[in-house]
């Protein structure tokens, strides 16, 4: 099957999926509350899995440590500067909550970014792409998580430490222990068994849980909230867009003061990720904690569109 015609189903799935579960909810066969519990399923359960098994299949090398370092640095630049940013323009806690795990969490894996790296740099930059995705669940787990739970209000009176130590006993925080697991695994070349290639175990979690997710996002859509969430969508628009590249080139030009900067294909792969739209784990977060999940699926689909139709043919015209 052609990168094309793969690309074409991958997009098919997407809109299909979101409008099965939109038109769910509008006809009432399935009601909005299920939207939690699918989403929580998918990143706590779907996403663990999957990273679990790919990470395993990757060999690791010191040349790729740059990735995942440069990962959680922009992460957590991107994190504090999308706080920041919206607590000048609105002093609504859920929605300056919402943001801060909104620009900052690009869809970088095999949803989005993943499937343009592919498509741009061949199998060997989709490996690279998979090293920067180490830094993902970790990231998640210490600082997405606490930040949605404490805006969301259910932290209490704790700080941010002990939420993220609280977060790490957390079930929801599944992906963590079974990342570091896979890295070990890798480290020490265990190979992964046999049955899980041939029985294409990776493929099959992929196509359950790229609709699951999608669907989900589908049930809480209101096309009714895009007209008023004009400022949000703007602001989600410059932190995606034009923040967080120039934020990922920055910091990629200050690995050259070191003896081995970046560069090559992995300075590729960092930067087109660094432009990826509104992450899926957002919306999936945003349902788990109760952290605004409709204007938080509003913004996903919103953001996706933006990209695909302006950001992607500059992206593919810059790196291909």
């Amino acid at each position: 099957m052609s990168v094309p015609v793969r690309f074409a189903i991958f997009v098919a799935v997407i809109v299909a999926s979101t409008a099965l579960g939109y038109l769910s909810r509008r006809s009432g066969r399935v009601p909005e509350s299920i939207a939690g519990a699918l989403m929580t399923l998918v990143a706590a359960v779907g996403y663990p899995a999957v990273g679990f098994l790919s990470i395993w299949s990757l060999r690791l090398s010191v040349e790729d440590a740059w990735l995942p370092v440069l990962g959680c640095a922009h992460t957590a630049v991107m994190t504090a500067l999308s706080l920041a940013g919206m607590r000048l323009l609105t002093a609504d806690r859920g929605e300056i909550g919402l943001f801060g795990i909104a620009g900052p969490w690009g869809n970088t894996g095999f949803t989005m970014g993943g499937f343009v790296v592919y498509l741009l740099c061949g199998e060997a930059g989709l490996g690279r792409a998979g090293v920067l995705g180490l830094m993902w669940t970790p990231m998640v787990v210490l600082l997405m998580y606490p930040i949605a739970r404490r805006y969301a209000g259910q932290a209490g009176p704790a700080s941010l430490g002990k939420l993220m130590l609280r977060n790490l006993l957390d079930w929801r925080s599944l992906g963590l222990p079974a990342s570091a697991l896979a890295v070990g695994l890798s480290i020490a070349r265990v190979p992964r068994p046999a049955w899980i290639e041939t029985c294409r175990l990776v493929d099959v979690l992929m196509y359950v849980i790229l609709p699951l997710a999608y669907f989900s996002i589908g049930i809480r859509l209101r096309v009714s909230d895009i007209g008023r969430s004009k400022r949000p969508i703007l602001a989600l628009a410059a932190a995606r867009f034009a923040l967080a590249p120039l934020t990922a080139w920055a910091l990629a030009l200050a690995t050259r003061l070191t003896s081995r900067p970046l560069a090559g294909q992995a300075w590729d792969v960092f930067l087109i990720e660094s432009v990826a739209p509104l992450a899926v784990t957002t919306v999936a977060v945003a349902n788990m904690f109760d952290l605004r999940p409709r204007q938080a699926s509003m913004l996903f689909v919103v953001n996706t569109i933006m990209y695909l139709a302006a950001v992607l043919p500059v992206v593919a015209w810059v790196f291909g």
